[in-house]
């Protein structure tokens, strides 16, 4: 399963600084639209929207705290197609998480799709 893990991060704190976004590369659009946080804030879902030429998925990116951290991931009831367009919906995630709160990458097995830290997305 895709996954990110950032260290130095909460629910909480991504709870406080999330808003709506959209990103376009090429001839996808993510778009990344509610948070939905469970009652404890140990765990939220984002609410995803891929658009990849006529092919649209809709599925959700499960956050949930873990010792120093918290992992980024596909929630698993919506199961999409892992290509290589929702592996870098999570990335984008990620890295939206990381530029806004400074924490750090942890582990990973979609490197290739993250950006490194500091760098910019085109989002519109």
């Amino acid at each position: 399963m895709p996954h990110v893990v950032l260290q130095g991060v909460t629910v909480e704190d991504w709870k406080r600084r999330h808003a709506p976004f959209v990103v376009r590369e090429a001839d996808r659009v993510f778009k990344m639209d509610r948070l939905y946080v469970d009652t404890n804030g140990r765990a939220a879902l984002l609410e995803t929207i891929l658009v990849a030429g006529s092919h649209t998925q809709k599925f959700f990116i499960q956050l949930s705290n873990r010792e120093g951290g918290l992992t980024v991931r596909l929630e698993p009831l919506t199961d999409p197609e892992k290509n290589p367009g929702v592996k870098r919906a999570l990335a984008l995630v990620a890295h939206r998480i990381q530029a806004a709160t400074g924490c750090r990458y942890g582990s990973t097995n979609i490197a290739e799709y993250l950006l490194p830290s500091g760098d910019g997305v085109r989002e519109g």
